[in-house]
């Protein structure tokens, strides 16, 4: 079946059209699968529930916008929930082949949901209820390619306890100034593959994680693909964590780009599932300090194994190798925990790296938030990053290297393996600099 809604072009974004594309949707679900294209225009939305063996075609000039209310997303309650949403606007659960594809927009209308202006954090702030925007749970053979995708309120694309995913030249890029907007969230899913995407977002750009969920949905996170990418993230552009309730397993990462980021590479393990089999290879990276609300400074590499829970022990970090790693960074590179045994078998191999001087008041410190605010341990992202420590006025997890900024600093990492290094500092450091570029701590 082929349906084409050419009649609903004429409202240009300013009516609700969910109705009308719901039913065409119903149509091709009680076929058995068809292709709904939309054509130029521009079209406001709330929730859709997606069908098995769809194929969606944006044509060029057809955007489909988020409605400004969140109760317009009633029609998709997810099982899954993110910070406090719990809805999305295209959904699909226990359904297969779907595609969504064409040269067409998705537009998040984020400015909806937050402030108008940024506070002294850099932080536009949010509503409390915001809908993701493509959210798959318990899915098979998914496709997302050649779309854009902008300024999503909340997690853009969240895909959930999911297999067989395919997402190439996918472009998603949100304002750098509204919180929790991650580009793309693998959470629970297995056989994955990334390829040739350009993402863009003020939290992080890929994010795979476990996260705490219903037991239906309770899965590892394997088999992932990611290559020939392009991030950039004021949090973490490519990160591992920081829900981890199920193992993480056997990720591969090559020859990708990551630019004007905070922090390159984040694997961050708080919840109890083990982080194992991590192969990252050609890598280009800049990172840089940004507002202090966001998590990180300047790090290239970030590796914490750190209880969140008191009661639960994090799971181990082991078997991870970074081979041809190379950039400029106003930062260190930093692995730690407070778990002994939780990281091994760490292998850093051809790094090449320049370590930069900037004024910003926060270079010579490390974070290693989330969660650090002893008010509320197990509190979400905007709880810890806003709560500051009265002793030092930074948030709680910031605190100063010991002895200055080093560029690689370890602490309680069992069998590390530094291979090839070139490290280019300045040659005058500056006072809270360490002398010693490798900081190494039992």
């Amino acid at each position: 079946m082929q349906i084409t809604l050419t009649a609903l072009a004429h409202h240009q974004g300013q009516q609700d059209v969910s109705t009308e594309f719901q039913q065409a949707l119903d149509q091709i679900a009680q076929a058995g699968g068809g292709t709904l294209t939309i054509p130029t225009g521009r079209y406001r939305i709330g929730a859709l529930q997606l069908p098995s063996n769809l194929y969606l075609w944006l044509e060029a000039g057809a955007e489909l916008i988020a409605s400004p209310d969140y109760q317009d997303f009633q029609g998709a309650p997810t099982l899954s929930i993110a910070e406090n949403s719990d809805r999305a606007m295209l959904y699909a659960r226990h359904q297969q082949n779907i595609t969504i594809a064409g040269p067409g927009v998705i537009n998040g209308n984020a400015n909806a949901y937050f402030t108008t202006q940024a506070d002294e954090q850099g932080y536009r702030l949010p509503a409390l209820h915001r809908p993701r925007l493509i959210v798959f749970e318990d899915c098979q053979q998914i496709r997302l390619r050649d779309f854009t995708i902008i300024d999503a309120p909340m997690w853009t694309v969240h895909l959930v306890s999911s297999a067989h995913i395919f997402i190439d030249q996918l472009t998603i890029n949100n304002d750098l100034t509204m919180a929790n907007t991650d580009a793309l969230d693998i959470d629970s899913c297995q056989y994955v593959q990334i390829s040739n995407c350009h993402f863009s977002s003020a939290d992080d750009g890929i994010c795979l994680k476990t996260t705490d969920k219903p037991s239906e949905l309770r899965r590892p996170t394997e088999h992932v693909l990611v290559q020939n990418c392009l991030l950039r993230s004021y949090s973490c552009a490519f990160k591992i964590g920081t829900e981890t309730f199920a193992a993480i397993n056997d990720i591969s990462v090559n020859h990708c780009t990551i630019y004007d980021s905070n922090r390159a590479i984040g694997i961050v393990s708080r919840d109890g599932g083990v982080i194992q089999r991590l192969r990252f290879t050609h890598i280009n990276f800049a990172c840089h300090h940004v507002h202090p609300c966001h998590w990180g400074k300047a790090d290239p590499i970030f590796i914490s194994c750190r209880h969140r829970d008191p009661a639960v022990t994090p799971g181990a970090i082991r078997w991870v190798s970074f081979s041809h790693f190379s950039g400029t960074a106003e930062g260190a590179i930093n692995m730690h925990t407070d778990t002994s045994g939780s990281l091994q078998h760490i292998l850093l191999n051809h790094l090449h790296m320049q370590q930069c001087i900037n004024d910003h008041t926060e270079q010579g410190l490390y974070d290693v938030r989330p969660p650090c605010n002893p008010e509320h341990p197990t509190g979400m992202g905007l709880d810890n990053a806003y709560r500051l420590n009265p002793n030092t006025g930074q948030a709680f997890g910031v605190e100063p290297y010991p002895k200055g900024l080093p560029a690689i600093y370890t602490q309680g990492v069992e069998q590390l393996h530094l291979e090839h290094l070139i490290i280019e500092r300045p040659p005058t450091l500056p006072k809270n600099w360490d002398i010693h570029p490798i900081v190494q701590i039992p």
